[in-house]
């Protein structure tokens, strides 16, 4: 028997994970197009100030979970701070010589 046919599941017209690997692709190019950032960057200009340097990518060895999460939280910081109304430009890291890219 298959349990699947005895529950009430909600019934949708989304298809499954929302075609995220075909519309991902779609909406960035919308932004880029539009000029989302750059939309964002003028509006906040004037306001209060937030500056986060992302650091080197790489600097100490191979790709890991550790530097997945380190992305992920700077870009949970500078998104809040954008909608709390600050002016937050994105600044790319710093080579392994301390210099600015």
């Amino acid at each position: 028997m298959e349990y699947k046919k005895t529950l009430n599941l909600p019934q949708t017209d989304f298809p499954m994970r929302a075609g995220l690997v075909q519309r991902e692709p779609e909406r960035l190019a919308k932004w880029h197009a539009d000029g989302l950032y750059e939309q964002i960057q003028k509006r906040r200009e004037g306001a209060e100030r937030f500056l986060l340097h992302d650091g080197p990518p790489f600097a100490n060895g191979d790709v890991h979970i550790g530097t997945a999460l380190n992305k992920i939280l700077k870009d949970f910081i500078l998104k809040y701070q954008t909608l709390r109304g600050k002016h937050v430009p994105y600044v790319p890291g710093w080579d392994c010589h301390g210099l600015p890219i």
